[in-house]
Parts: structure tokens; sequence; C-alpha cells
């Protein structure tokens, strides 16, 4: 086998295509992607006011109108590096699903191997990129910290009145919601609606996904409001009972249906912390709300590596072999940073406490 299989840019093309992740979050949230040639990733903000065309008689002056105003926002984005060296002893070894005795050389499974380790590398960081735009969207902020640098707290600014936690009375409970034949004080529609009219207030955007913890949403469901106007399903397709595909079924995000003007859905994902305790993307009894207005973005800075002459790229594969003792190496690099552009876009509320 030749040793241009493992050249940058051949595992560059083994790396797969960013826009077919299936990470919830980003999907719904993060479509657009961005490069940055700098260590530090711009983003144009059209600010804008609701301003009124002025009132002025014909018979004077026009009145001067100051211009739009436009806002860029500057962040470093974090920066990767998950190097590994893979077991020498695996080439040498029956593989899974290998028939029994063997049929593969050792030059396919290094090959195999490699292609594994890297599938693997590209599954974890696509996985912190999806915790970072839960970070985001919960709380308008990014926590970076790790081994050699100081750590930073990445702030998008969002409006403090964008992140609710309801206490004691306020909780989407049985006890405070009651039932049709004896009303409670507390109301998750209401709630919604206002939350909404919220983030329109804050940012002209409309909100168009509610995404629930499993906890959030069966509090919701308690809501005597939902057996007046039920919560539907998108129109079927006009030939054939299919399902609405803008709705299919998603990894990470159950489709639980329509209700106002919202899709409604419930999200579980997990990853596991520096403690190694497995914890949840969106905390149980949490909701987020936001839709397409918030327009993020997944953006990537440099490469700090001559090997790539310092581009900007999502995956920056390579591998080499030291000597003595003979080991491959593999390092995946990436500057990652998950923008909420139009931050006050997104709203976060905890409606349950444990």
């Amino acid at each position: 086998m030749s040793s241009f299989v493992y050249d940058t840019n051949t595992l560059i093309q083994v790396v797969p295509n960013l826009k077919t992740s299936q990470n919830f979050l980003l999907d719904r949230f993060f479509p657009n992607i961005a490069m940055a040639d700098s260590e530090e990733i711009s983003i144009d903000v059209d600010v804008g006011k609701r301003r009124m065309a002025p009132f002025v008689s014909p018979l004077v002056e026009g009145k001067l109108v100051e211009q739009r105003r436009y806002q860029t926002n500057t962040f470093k984005p974090a920066y990767i590096k998950d190097k590994r060296a893979p077991d020498l002893r695996k080439p040498v070894r029956r593989m899974i699903g290998e028939r029994i005795g063997g049929e593969l050389t050792g030059e396919d499974r290094e090959a195999a191997n490699l292609e594994a380790e890297l599938t693997d590398q590209i599954d974890i960081l696509n996985r912190r990129l999806e915790w970072m735009a839960a970070q985001a969207l919960q709380s308008g902020t990014v926590k970076v910290e790790g081994e050699g640098f100081e750590t930073v707290i990445v702030d998008f600014g969002r409006d403090p009145e964008l992140t609710e936690v309801l206490a004691g009375g306020a909780q989407w409970t049985r006890a405070n919601i009651g039932t049709e034949l004896s009303p409670g004080t507390v109301s998750p529609t209401d709630d919604l609606t206002d939350w909404a009219q919220l983030v329109l207030k804050k940012s002209g955007a409309q909100v168009t996904d509610v995404v629930f913890s499993v906890d959030a949403f069966r509090a919701f469901k308690l809501d005597p409001e939902l057996k007046r106007n039920a919560i539907t399903f998108p129109a079927q397709a006009p030939f054939g009972n299919v399902v609405n595909p803008a709705v299919s079924p998603v990894k990470g995000g159950m489709y639980m249906g329509h209700w106002g003007q919202w899709d409604l859905w419930v999200y579980t994902d997990w990853f596991v912390d520096d403690n190694d305790v497995e914890q949840p993307m969106l905390p149980e009894g949490g909701l987020i709300m936001s839709g397409p207005d918030m327009t993020g973005t997944r953006a990537f800075g440099q490469i700090l590596d001559p090997e790539f002459s310092y581009e900007a790229m999502p995956y920056a594969p390579k591998t080499w072999v030291e000597k003595d003792p003979a080991q491959r190496l593999i390092l995946m690099q990436s500057a990652p940073l998950v923008i909420p552009s139009r931050v006050n876009a997104s709203f976060f509320a905890q409606v349950v406490t444990e």
C-alpha cells in the first residue's frame, strides 16, 4: 500500500463533509458555516431600532435622520487538538467482522483502523460543537477551558431577561397548573406566548421552535389549554400518507407536533464531562425557544500549523510515524466557535427543578 494514503490531502478527503452532521441543535439553529483566515472571527449585526419616519411641514427643511446602525462582534475561537497513538498490534490481529483466521493484510487493517480513528475524532469534535450550541442557547455564553490557556467565557451579550428560572409557585407542576375543573395559577401556554413576545421585542425575531427536555414537555402537556387547542401535526404530503419531510425524525430531536405558531421538539442528548460523568446537553426541566432568525453560525478560525498553510478549515487531520519505537500518531486540529449571530433571538427557561 502506498504511503500516499496517509498524506494530509488524502486524509482531508476521508473526513465527512461538515454539512452532513446530524447534531440536532447545530442543524436546527446553526446552519451557517463561516471560515476566518485569522485568529479572531467577526460577525456583522444589523442592530437597528424601531424608528418611525418624522412628520415635517412641507414648508420647512427636512429633518436629518441618522443612518441604520451596524455592529461588528469579534470573538476568538477555541482550539482543539485531538492526538492519538493507535495500538500497533491491531494490524496483526483479526478485526471485528473479519473472517476467523483472518483475510486482510496488515496494511489493510492499518488503513481501516486509521479510518475508524478519524471517524471517531470527527464524532467527538461534532459533539463539542453541539455542546457549544447548547451552552450558547441556554445562557448566551460559552465557557472555554483546557490545557495551556486560561479559562475564558465567551459572552455573546444576550439580554439577561432572556434567561428565566422559575421558582416555587411559578414552576410547571401539577399543583400549580391545576386541571380543567380546578385551574391553577400557572399556564405553560401563556408562559410560552409571553416569552415569544419578549424575544420579538428584544430582537425582532420570530420564535418558530420550542425545544423541551423530557421533564419540561411532560409538564407542558399538563396545561388544560391543550385540551381546548390541541397539539397538531403538519399536513400530510399531497400524494399518499407521507409525513412532511421537514419534520422527519432527526438524530437527537423527537418531533412532538405543532402548537400555536411553534414546532415542538423533545431533545435528548448527552456528553461526558471532565469528571467522566454523563450530563444532558439540555438540563432536565429546561426548554429553549428560537428559530432561523437567530442566524446561528458555526465559525472556524485559522489552523496554527504550517502544514495547512495557516488556512481556516473545520477539520485538519494529519498523521506521521515515529521511528523508534515505531508508532503511528494521528492529530486532529480545529479552531471552532458556535455563534448565535442575533443572540437575543433565543430564550431559555428552567420550568421544573428536581
